[in-house]
């Protein structure tokens, strides 16, 4: 195993930092962040909408179109948003003006999304049909800005001019080059009979991103690279999970929300959620159930004291502690439950839910919300919360065997100390003589 470990450090690490400091990446990665915050709203309002409980639902029956319609203002708006926050991120990454670009991002969305008769903006790819859509033209808008200020294509003010006056003309010739580009293309298009811009994109890009992302082997390997990732101390999550998956996960998340709304079965089972509630419990590796055998099993006194730091902050989903203060990273004993425990996490829900024990996800719910109260806001069924107590006794079975060898380490490292640096008693003498030394050792000190 050690050799595993030195070869992936010696050959994968510098092409995985490469990867992770690629600024369109990055981009991408800090755009679709920035459409959380509305759809943990619009989640929100979509559980009032249609609560879990039967009582509820039917006090609720009579302000289910209003509810809806902060629902269709926050899921609805998921492409919209990002166009402006990818172009921004990447804008802000070459040090050019940020806002300018974003702001023709969005205009060139719209204009590449196809119209209707009567000449108005189809919402329907405003949405999640809208993304990679957002994604693409996102990236396009500043490379072309920036190729232009490369070469000075742009209009210079003169000195003197407020600085966001010639901020505006600076923008102008790369505006009209992206938009009449934009627009020469749709009409291209539609005298081709290739359909719009959105319909060449979804067609080629997004529908065979989403049917490989939806599949259980391409979760699989997915958590798979984010768990090895964490194992060498970089953050797997934000690297595979935001930055790559993110975008096909929130797709499926809002067709899910969608469905919801309209009355239809609910088609997904691979989402945000699924991970975020389902395997991802008390973090990545699942490692809630890792928090409570180090708080009440272990005998080391430095995994009781992470035992006792860990638990809280786990409860919440959040796991560095453990990560490095076990540590999990580089360690050859740790490493196989952390990789193996949401793999087989993600096998059990994936088969409970085909098989109709447990509702599909429909509402996104923030990922810091405490394991057992998530499954069943997200699901609207109570066996959303059985599953997730499955899951951590898988967790907690597959943790154990390697914890308690972890455990036996750490104590005969501590005994070893408490020998060489205090009374040099030998350890064949059992371990009541170190502790003895080590509590008269203390009793002095005081």
């Amino acid at each position: 195993m050690e050799r595993v470990i030195q070869f992936l450090e010696r050959h994968l690490l510098p092409i995985v930092g490469v990867i992770a400091e690629q600024r369109h990446l990055q981009a991408l990665r800090d755009g679709i962040i920035s459409t959380v915050p509305l759809l943990l709203i619009g989640s929100t309002f979509l559980i009032c909408a249609f609560p879990p409980i039967p009582y509820l639902a039917g006090l609720v029956e009579p302000y289910i179109s209003a509810l809806l319609a902060v629902v269709n203002a926050t899921f609805g708006i998921m492409g919209l948003v990002a166009s402006f926050a990818i172009a921004y991120a990447l804008a802000n990454s070459y040090a050019i003006d940020a806002l300018s670009s974003g702001l023709l991002s969005v205009s060139a969305f719209l204009l590449a999304s196809p119209f209707t008769k009567e000449g108005h903006i189809d919402s329907a790819l405003m949405g999640s049909k809208g993304l990679f859509v957002a994604m693409i033209i996102g990236l396009l808008v500043v490379e072309v800005q920036r190729f232009m200020i490369k070469k000075n294509i742009i209009i210079k003010m003169p000195e003197g001019v407020p600085l966001s006056v010639g901020r505006s003309f600076a923008v102008l010739l790369p505006g009209i080059v992206i938009l009449v580009s934009i627009f020469m293309i749709n009409i291209l298009l539609a005298e081709m009979g290739g359909g719009s811009i959105p319909e060449v994109i979804n067609r080629v890009v997004t529908a065979p991103l989403l049917h490989l992302g939806g599949t259980l082997p391409a979760v699989l390997i997915a958590v798979f690279a984010i768990q090895l990732l964490w194992c060498f101390g970089i953050h797997g999550q934000a690297l595979v999970g935001t930055g790559v998956m993110a975008p096909i996960w929130l797709a499926f998340t809002q067709q899910n929300a969608v469905a919801k709304m309209a009355g239809e079965v609910i088609p997904n089972i691979i989402c945000q959620q699924f991970i975020d509630v389902f395997i991802l419990i008390g973090g990545s590796g699942t490692t809630l159930a890792l928090a409570v055998l180090l708080f009440t099993t272990v005998k080391s006194n430095q995994l009781k004291a992470l035992g006792r730091t860990s638990l809280l902050p786990g409860i919440f989903n959040i796991n560095e502690p453990i990560i490095f203060g076990m540590p999990i990273v580089m360690n050859p004993i740790m490493i196989i439950p952390f990789i193996v425990a949401p793999l087989l996490c993600i096998i059990t829900t994936y088969l409970f839910m085909t098989l109709g024990f447990v509702h599909k996800p429909y509402a996104l719910a923030p990922w810091t919300t405490p394991a057992f109260i998530s499954g069943f806001l997200v699901t609207g069924d109570w066996k959303g919360t059985a599953l997730q107590v499955l899951n951590f006794m898988i967790s907690g079975i597959i943790y154990y065997p390697f914890l308690k060898i972890w455990d036996e380490d750490k104590v005969k490292e501590e005994l070893e100390q408490i020998r060489t640096e205090q009374m040099n008693i030998p350890l064949s003498q059992g371990v009541e003589p170190l502790l003895k030394a080590k509590l008269s050792h203390s009793n002095r000190d005081t």
